[in-house]
């Protein structure tokens, strides 16, 4: 039998007829029709499901599995970066446990020098409250509730004049072990020491290297010159000079070679700091409290500038160091990072601009650029908060015509700026800033003819005279008195020749009252007097 639908009055209804032999075809097509009339009759209850979209139970198997698969991904993924996230917390929480208990260290041991230079003896300290209420020396470290270890280290240098070293560690803190090392010079602020009088100068000694190193920067560490250089020709990048007894400065280290060249050192403490022409490690920082021992083994850390081999020049304040950079259209030019621990730099901020940083000095939270922008040889960038670098308030200074700003100094109220030399202008121009971070003359500006370029400059502490390297044939060292210069009358009281190349770089030594000149092949020592 088999069922045939008909339809009476509205209501629909199966007729079993007796069943005949079909073929398949006739069997589909009655099908067809069937559902057809059914589907006219009942319209809400019934529907033709096409085969394809039946669920297949093989298909739903596989899907389940994929989406597993995908789930557990991610599900690792999110685990990882929140894993990480709190590693770097924790690290991060841990050195910055470390730094504050190193500098209450250092603070206690410049309270004391206040009290007396003499409390601070040689040797390693812990430090404490004492029965008086004020700091003093106890025990060799000091051990907080936490575990930290804090051990301050004392190192005479000269009469009235130390090297402090305030070392934090830690085992198994929240996450591992580390250490934080900061170290500071301080003098007795009691002691008077006259400075030597420039208007002569008298060469003690000088070292000379055949070839062509072009020595460009130098950086000075109790008696050792860390001098950099090009690389080849002589130059191995950097070289180490000692000139503690006078006379002729003696190379030390004599076999290392940086492999690269170099364009700026700075020292602090017993860390140096080498900005190089390396394309994945601009800076390269170095441990140098034992100058003669110096080595690549003595590297603590580098950091990479984004770009090839930008970096050209440095400043230190703080624990900060701040790395300025030659122009890209598409990186930044001035980068700050924390260094409080030199074997660990972070990236605090960068600063994006429009003009090579040559030339960096640090002035009451400002940093003052001597740069290649043509509008604006003086750039003052606000560096108050490392973490926050801005343009100051009134960006800077126009200075005469357009060669590039190169090298750069401040002491008091004067910024001093060295240019490329020009037939039209004056290479050396001292500016006024006691009234604003941004000079705004009068008084000043003023000017001074230097017959070459100034790659270089420094000033003595006191901010009587300027030392200034210069690319005069006749004068590669020159002397200014920056009195009579912001007197408006001639500043430049004496000079001396060499003759090993134009002057490139030049450092003073306020403990010995000493100036060393690099040139493009030599490093002379100089002193006052005939």
């Amino acid at each position: 039998m088999s069922p045939r639908a008909q339809s009476k009055g509205g209501t629909a209804f199966l007729e079993f007829v007796p069943r005949r032999s079909v073929s398949r075809a006739s069997r589909r097509a009655r099908n067809d029709k069937l559902s057809a009339l059914l589907q006219r009759a009942f319209p809400v209850y019934c529907r033709t499901v096409p085969f394809s979209s039946r669920p297949r139970s093989g298909s739903l198997l596989l899907e389940a599995l994929l989406g597993v698969a995908i789930f557990a991904i991610l599900a690792g993924a999110v685990s990882t970066v929140l894993f990480v996230g709190q590693e770097g917390a924790l690290k991060s929480g841990d050195r910055i446990r470390a730094v504050f208990l190193a500098s209450e260290a250092l603070a206690a041991a410049r309270t004391m020098r206040d009290a007396s230079f003499d409390q601070l003896v040689d040797g390693k300290h812990g430090v404490c409250i004492g029965a008086a209420g004020t700091w003093e020396f106890c025990g060799q470290e000091n051990v907080a509730a936490d575990g930290f270890r804090t051990t301050l280290t004392v190192q005479t240098l000269a009469e009235s004049h130390v090297r402090l070293s305030a070392e934090t560690r830690w085992q198994g803190g929240a996450i591992g072990s580390g250490s934080v090392l900061i170290a500071e010079e301080l003098t007795d602020w009691r002691v008077v020491k006259p400075i030597g009088d420039w208007a002569t100068v008298h060469e003690e000694g000088g070292f000379t290297i055949e070839g062509q190193p072009l020595f460009s920067a130098i950086a000075l560490n109790d008696g050792a010159a860390f001098v950099a250089s090009a690389y080849g020709e002589g130059g191995k990048g950097l070289h180490v000079f000692s000139y503690a007894e006078g006379g002729d400065p003696l190379p030390i280290a004599a076999g290392f070679d940086l492999g690269v060249a170099a364009y700026a050192v700075l020292v602090d403490g017993d860390v140096l700091y080498v900005a190089t022409a390396d394309t994945s490690a601009e800076v390269q920082i170095f441990d140098v409290s034992a100058p003669a021992e110096f080595s690549m083994t003595k590297r603590l850390a580098t950091i990479n500038v984004p770009g090839d081999g930008r970096a050209r020049s440095l400043a230190f304040f703080n624990n900060t160091l701040f790395v300025g950079a030659t122009e890209d259209i598409i990186e930044a030019e001035l980068y700050a990072f924390d260094v409080a621990d030199a074997g660990d730099p972070a990236l605090l901020d960068i600063l994006d601009d429009t003009a090579s940083y040559f030339g960096l000095s640090l002035h009451e939270g400002f940093a003052y650029v001597a740069s290649s922008m043509d509008s604006m040889e003086l750039r003052v960038i606000d560096v108050f908060d490392p973490a926050d670098l801005s343009v100051a308030v009134g960006e800077g200074y126009n200075l005469t015509d357009v060669q590039d700003g190169l090298a750069m100094a401040t002491v008091n109220s004067d910024v001093l700026i060295g240019r490329r030399s020009g037939e039209a202008i004056e290479e050396l121009v001292l500016l006024d800033v006691s009234s604003g971070a941004v000079p705004s003359p009068p008084p000043g500006p003023w000017y001074q003819e230097m017959g070459g370029s100034v790659p270089a400059l420094t000033v003595e502490p006191g901010g009587r005279y300027a030392f200034i390297a210069t690319d005069n044939i006749a004068a590669q060292l020159q002397v200014a008195d920056l009195q009579a210069f912001r007197a408006g009358q001639f500043p430049i009281i004496s000079s001396a020749l060499t003759s090993t190349g134009g002057g490139r770089a030049v450092a003073y030594d306020a403990q010995r009252d000493r100036v060393l000149l690099a040139t493009d092949r030599g490093i002379l020592l100089y002193r006052p007097g005939t």
